[in-house]
């Protein structure tokens, strides 16, 4: 072929790559972004702590603490977080264990923070024993129209089908490593055989292709999103400095370049606003801060939920990624 080399081809089966509980969780870490996002600097949050007696058995589990000083004294405070919609309002009885857990772990405050509100005697209690009240509640979207201006985000996923790859070696690599390479390829060709020079993690096929559609930069430029895939013919030459080797039985064969045959395509996927929420004080009635949340994505092999997060005291809002829990809604 023009410019020498040696020619493998390596067929693809069709192989697509694509770029790419509720049980208080999830309102405790609301609470605790919401807290460590507010706390001046030389404060710490530290979530779901276990405390053991001298047995070794577990005697509590604390939510949300936040520990400081103010000007020199120590100062600790206790966030206690109730999700249970099938029991109703939080009961005094919750607020009696709050108040135990203020004087044996010898915290300065204690705040409760409930889905469901409080009944009439545990705010009565909690008023008597200075336990602070808040609590989260859903609201309608169109109580969030001040700020939140979207229904809906799009998520762009950049995937691409490999068909075929044509391995090029260089001229030096002779016919008896190349014939090798040949030998060891039906084996190889489920794994990640496609070694970086400099080191790092090898790729199969497919992900080569993947990353080298990418690295070109403008290859999607008109792809259309849900629409037909572009067929392209891409091929790659790989540098002194930064190439692939393949283990053989003769050792280490140098790929000098590769011709990738396959199609491209753009999944676009509307992900709804599914949730809106208010962090707030039940004294008052004042927001602490309204969080809208969207429905979950897969992300390189993780379930994700991107949420909007306003808070009332200075008006910024903070966009930030949850990771759920297989579990999680």
């Amino acid at each position: 072929m023009p410019g020498g080399g040696i020619l493998l081809m390596v067929v693809v089966v069709l192989e697509t790559v694509t770029v790419m509980r509720q049980d208080g969780r999830q309102l405790e870490a609301l609470v605790e972004f919401v807290e460590r996002t507010l706390l001046p600097q030389g404060y710490g949050v530290k979530t779901n702590r276990r405390i053991y007696n001298d047995d070794g058995v577990q005697i509590a589990e604390l939510d949300v603490e936040v520990r400081g000083k103010v000007g020199s004294t120590d100062f600790a405070w206790l966030i206690e977080c109730r999700d249970r919609p099938s029991e109703g309002p939080a009961p005094g009885s919750w607020i009696e264990q709050l108040v135990g857990r203020r004087t044996r772990f010898l915290f300065n405050k204690v705040t409760a923070v409930s889905t469901t509100g409080f009944a009439p005697g545990a705010i009565e209690f909690a008023r008597a024993q200075g336990i602070e009240l808040r609590e989260v509640k859903a609201l309608a979207a169109e109580e969030f129209r001040d700020w939140l201006v979207m229904s809906y985000i799009s998520q762009m996923d950049h995937g691409g089908t490999l068909r075929s790859a044509v391995i090029v070696l260089g001229e030096n690599e002779g016919e008896e490593r190349a014939q090798a390479l040949r030998d060891s390829l039906p084996s190889l060709m489920a794994t990640a055989f496609l070694k970086p020079s400099k080191g790092g993690v090898a790729l199969t096929a497919p992900e080569a292709f993947s990353a080298a559609a990418h690295a070109a930069g403008t290859l999607y430029s008109d792809v259309v999103p849900n629409g037909p895939a572009k067929a392209i013919e891409l091929r790659v030459r790989y540098g002194d400095e930064n190439h692939f080797v393949v283990e053989t039985g003769l050792g280490p064969v140098r790929v000098q370049s590769i011709i990738f045959r396959g199609e491209l395509y753009i999944k676009e996927t509307l992900l709804p606003l599914s949730a809106t929420t208010e962090y707030r004080q039940i004294e008052t009635g004042q927001p602490i801060s309204q969080v809208a949340a969207f429905a979950p994505v897969e992300l390189c092999g993780m379930r994700l939920s991107m949420e909007l997060h306003r808070l009332a005291e200075s008006g910024e809002t903070h966009v930030t990624l949850r990771k759920l829990e297989d579990s999680d809604p």
